[in-house]
This record gives structure tokens, C-alpha cells and sequence, in this order.
């Protein structure tokens, strides 16, 4: 059969890329190839295989999330190899056209709905698999062996020590999830206020409930507020962070993003912006916009420094966390896993198989290359008086 015929040239040449016949594929018509493969795609409906010569990424999700196809070995090795063999054969530049698909007017009621879409599922999900303080992007892991807990930590101290924080500084966190910055800020690093904005509820409520119980009334605020409408709010920020948020922006609104962030800071602030983003322009993955992040857009890099091009912002340092969001998103899905019968009691077996098969495909595109992270640290005019950094290496993190 053609079909039979076009999956076994795709199957040589995945395993042909990688030396060894590291994946194969059962049908229900009881065609397997090839006999010897370390793991196995088993389709369970056929018609997943048609889809998936159309378009790959989308047949391949939602047939796993749907349970038409299943996997005998590991789901990770499998979208490795799949991943980085498609990713070598197809062309890098995505059509013009698709690419103005992307584009739409700035829609403060949409964002909204796109960040509470992923972010309001629950504070009591999220608790499951994150580490105690909520943080939701990547960690850093100074050694293979860190704890999560330890790594999210460091994050936040290498990211609020590049900002040279002092007791005089207002430090703004954009998109500040459900405030860990904000208060490590206060507390460890004793600036004078912190001011963070969200749109997603349940995170700022939950900010709210934690001012009160440090007693930080005062010295944290948090706002659910639009980054375009940062003028309102009447401050002017010495520092500013953003991290995991910049994804959700969207490419046609970057200048309008940095322009928010530029009017409210002060002459010579510090601005570090934590994303991730492409080394090159690429297509955005379609499973993920529909399913986890509705409008999100990964930036290429060029695309970021283009857009900052019309603000008197200077760049001091990009640093790229590519294989520290690797380790964060397998100790993620590891407790994910953990925590299965929760999940699918509240929340379906179809939205358990959806995150899994999302924390599997994100960490693996940050494995092969296809993803990395960004943290880009800027002034507001020139500012000379930056201090060398010394760059320490520790072992491999794979």
C-alpha cells in the first residue's frame, strides 16, 4: 500500500539520520516497521496517518492526546528523533503569508483571555508539579544533581543580581506569575518597593494573599493590568524584570511592548528581559497555540534587537539558558507524571495526555536545538558603570 510505502521511507530516513533504528511504527492492520526499533508509535486509527503526511505536528498531538496513538518505549527518545529529522528536511523560513496570519490588532480583552486560558486552570494544579514557590519558567541548575527547589531559587538570584539591585530601586516584574521575584526582591535583596502586573487572576490574587501574610503591604503591589497601560499606574521603575512573559506578546506588538517599558523607566535603569525565542525566524508550533499558549509567538533574536531598535536602549548582555529549560521542563513532567490519577480525575484523561505529551515535545525542543532562552539585559541610555561579569563553567547539565 502507498501509505505503507511513504511511512517506511520516513522511518529510514529518521533512523538512517540517527545510525540505529531508534523508532518504529505499528498499524492496526498488524504492519510493523521495522521488526527490531528500541521504541514504537502504535497507531491505533488509521486515519491518524493520512492526517499526519498533511501535517505532522498536529496529527502526531492530537492523536496522542486523543489516544489514537500510543507509544511502546520512551515518548521523549520518539519526538527526538521525529523532531530533529523533520526539522533538518524542512525549509527554515516559514511562507510570507503564514507569517501575516500571525499578526492582529493589540487586543487587551483577547491577551487576557489567552493568559487565563493556560494560567487560570488552577493554583491547585500547578501546585502539583512546581516547585513550592510557584515558578513557572526556567530554572537554573548550577550542578546535574540541584533540586528543582534550589535551581528556581538560583534563577532568581542570578536574574535579580544582574539588575544590581539596591535599597533605593522600584523594581517592576511584568507578567509576574504569582510573585516570587517580587518578594525575593523585597526580602533578600531589600529594594524599596516592588510592583508587579498580571492578567491572570487567580496569580494575583494569590500575590495579594501573600502580601498580607508577610506583611508587605506597601513594599509590593501588584496590578492586573496590560503592559500598555503601564503609564497609568504613574511610577517610574529604577529596574525592571520580565521573564516567560515576552511569549505571549505577539511579534506585531514587540515596539509597543518596549515602548511600554521605556516610558516608565528611569534615565540609565536596567531592563532584563528572560524569553524564550529561535535563533532564526521559524513557524510556530500550531499544537502549542492551540492548545497551551493561544497567540504566542517565539522570537527569533534578530527579531527582539530589530524591535528595539527605535528606543534608546543598550544592550550589556545576552546569556542563553537553552539546556537549564531542558532539565526544568523533565523534572516538570517527572512530577506531572507523579500526580496522573489528579489530573485525570479533575481534569480529563484527553487534558492528561495533552500536558503530557506538551512537557515531552517542549523539552525535547530545547534538547535538539530548536528552542532556546534568552536572558537580554539593557539600559535605558548608555550606563558605563556595569561590572565585569567572571563566567564560571560546572559540568555538563546532559
Amino acid at each position: 500500500m502507498l501509505t505503507e510505502r511513504l511511512l517506511k521511507r520516513l522511518i529510514d530516513g529518521v533512523n538512517k539520520h540517527f545510525g540505529e533504528n531508534i523508532v518504529g511504527v505499528k498499524l492496526p492492520n498488524s504492519w510493523i516497521y521495522p521488526q527490531n526499533a528500541k521504541n514504537y508509535v502504535v497507531v491505533n486509527n488509521p486515519k491518524v496517518v493520512k492526517k499526519f503526511f498533511k501535517n505532522p505536528e498536529m496529527a502526531f498531538g492530537e492523536g496522542y492526546m486523543d489516544g489514537d496513538i500510543e507509544i511502546e518505549g520512551d515518548l521523549e527518545k520518539v519526538l527526538i528523533a521525529g523532531l530533529s529529522f523533520l526539522r533538518k528536511e524542512e525549509k527554515r523560513h516559514f511562507p510570507l503569508l503564514k507569517l501575516l496570519q500571525l499578526f492582529s490588532h493589540l487586543d487587551v480583552e483577547k491577551d487576557k483571555k489567552n493568559v487565563q486560558h493556560h494560567y487560570d486552570i488552577g493554583n491547585e494544579f500547578y501546585r502539583l508539579w512546581l516547585d513550592e514557590s510557584l515558578t513557572y519558567s526556567c530554572a537554573f541548575f548550577p550542578s546535574p544533581n540541584c533540586s528543582l527547589e534550589e535551581a528556581q531559587k538560583k534563577k532568581r538570584e542570578i536574574s535579580l543580581k544582574k539588575l544590581l539591585l539596591n535599597k533605593e530601586d522600584i523594581l517592576l516584574d511584568i507578567g509576574c506569575g504569582w510573585g516570587a521575584v517580587l518578594f525575593d526582591a523585597v526580602e533578600k535583596f531589600n529594594v524599596k518597593k516592588a510592583v508587579g502586573i498580571t492578567l491572570s487572576e487567580n496569580q494575583y490574587n494569590h500575590i495579594k494573599d501573600e502580601i498580607k501574610k508577610r506583611n508587605l503591604e506597601g513594599r509590593v503591589e501588584v496590578f492586573l493590568l496590560h503592559y500598555k497601560d503601564l503609564p497609568s499606574l504613574g511610577q517610574k521603575f529604577t529596574k525592571v524584570i520580565s521573564i516567560g512573559m515576552f511569549e505571549h506578546v505577539g511579534l506585531e506588538h514587540y515596539k509597543t511592548f518596549f515602548k511600554s517599558v521605556f516610558d516608565v523607566m528611569t534615565d540609565k535603569g536596567l531592563f532584563l528581559l528572560h524569553t524564550i525565542g529561535k535563533l532564526h525566524k521559524e513557524k510556530p508550533s500550531e499544537f502549542i497555540r492551540k492548545y497551551i499558549f493561544p497567540g504566542g509567538y517565539l522570537p527569533s533574536l534578530g527579531e527582539i534587537l530589530e524591535a528595539l531598535e527605535p528606543f534608546e536602549f543598550y544592550l550589556i548582555d545576552i546569556d542563553n539558558w537553552r539546556l537549564h529549560y531542558y532539565k526544568t521542563l523533565k523534572e516538570w513532567k517527572k512530577r506531572f507524571l507523579q500526580n496522573r490519577d489528579w489530573v485525570i480525575k479533575n481534569l480529563g484523561e484527553r487534558f492528561f495526555r495533552m500536558w503530557e505529551f506538551y512537557l515531552s515535545a517542549a523539552a525535547v525542543s530545547f534538547y535538539i536545538g530548536s528552542n532556546y532562552v534568552y536572558q537580554i539585559l539593557l539600559s535605558k541610555g548608555v550606563f558605563n558603570k556595569y561590572p565585569v561579569v567572571e563566567h564560571i563553567f560546572g559540568e555538563s547539565l546532559v
